[in-house]
């Protein structure tokens, strides 16, 4: 691996950042010094390559990146938090926060728990202690904040090629374990620890009481509309409940439900919709006393041919089920609501 690290030790003990280096004055804050192995580091500030420290006789071998990732990411965390603390500014650690959503609760009897939210919790104000390589239960954290009031306690781990070991998190003790690969990674460090992405893991936390608001992002329960048009057309449409407008606000419906309401995706089943189209058709029919044209209502259906399709007795052969009985002249209906549901077989 190249010999080419973006932050050393001051000779006061502080972080260097390259971006920070003065080609004029170079060496104002040296002499410097590698987080891995403590050798003296120069900065190369050439023209053609990005600007980096280098050792000053070469990288030992003993000299690890993964070594140096650790006690930087250490570093700038531990400095961060610190900071925050001392100036009263906000350090948050981002958690997921579950939504319940009960928009559709009375109109459909769903209750919605199936998003989240970032949640920003300000670890800076929720402890007042920071410490760096510290003691507790047996156990050595990379830095361990601590709450002289209310006693609580969080441990904060760097893992760069090593996660934590079981023992660590079968303790019980709150532990935010912060996945490190590039020095990319640890520029995030100055900003937050977000929980919700995949390279930090909060293992034993405290869960997050649900906030009740609704859904920030498009709905994901979905329901079958069910259909009556002025030309006597009765269809069915999948409908996303949040989006329900786009279908119910033809000028041409007369009239319209909305069964079956679920979370997720419908994927119902044609017998699953016969059922509850037929239903519909017969209450519209013979209980509302709707015009209803329908190729399942008419006495010459012959059964569903296909995804579109119903046979037509009369006409022999395949006809549009869902609007060919509206200008049929051989559309002939039960004259019974009974003879509609053997029809029907409902």
């Amino acid at each position: 691996m190249p010999d080419a690290s973006r932050y050393v030790m001051s000779s006061s003990g502080a972080l260097v950042c390259i971006s920070d280096v003065d080609a004029e004055d170079r060496y104002a804050h040296g002499p410097y010094s590698c987080l891995a192995c403590g050798h003296i580091m120069v900065p190369a500030l050439g023209r053609v390559r990005k600007h980096h420290f280098k050792h000053k006789a070469g990288r030992p071998a003993e000299c690890l990146h993964e070594t140096y990732l650790h006690q930087l990411a250490k570093k700038i965390l531990f400095e961060a938090i610190s900071d925050a603390m001392v100036a009263g500014q906000q350090y948050p650690l981002i958690r997921s926060r579950d939504i319940v959503c009960d928009h559709f609760a009375e109109p459909h009897g769903i209750t919605c728990t199936n998003q989240q939210l970032p949640f920003p919790e300000d670890i800076a104000s929720r402890f007042d202690r920071i410490d760096i390589e510290k003691g507790v239960n047996g156990f050595v954290a990379d830095i361990l904040l601590s709450s002289m009031a209310t006693g609580e306690r969080m441990l904060l781990e760097i893992a760069v090629t090593h996660q934590c070991d079981d023992a660590k998190i079968a303790s019980g003790l709150a532990i935010v374990e912060i996945m490190i690969r590039t020095e990319d990674h640890i520029e995030q460090l100055k900003r937050s620890l977000d929980a919700t992405s995949g390279s930090v893991q909060y293992h034993n936390a405290t869960p997050l009481a649900p906030i009740r608001q609704n859904c920030t992002e498009p709905c994901r329960a979905s329901g079958l509309a069910l259909l009556l048009f002025r030309n006597g057309k009765a269809w069915y449409s999948e409908i996303s409940l949040g989006a329900d407008e786009y279908v119910t606000s033809d000028p041409q419906l007369v009239t319209y439900e909305v069964v079956d309401p679920k979370m997720g995706r419908g994927d119902r089943n044609w017998s699953t919709i016969k059922a509850s189209l037929g239903e519909f058709i017969i209450r519209q029919a013979y209980d509302s006393g709707q015009n209803v044209r329908s190729c399942m209502l008419c006495q010459h259906n012959g059964g569903r041919a296909n995804d579109n399709d119903i046979y037509c007795m009369s006409k022999g052969r395949n006809m549009w089920m869902s609007s060919s009985a509206t200008t049929c002249d051989a559309y002939f209906p039960p004259s019974t609501i009974d003879d509609a549901r053997d029809l029907l077989k409902l």
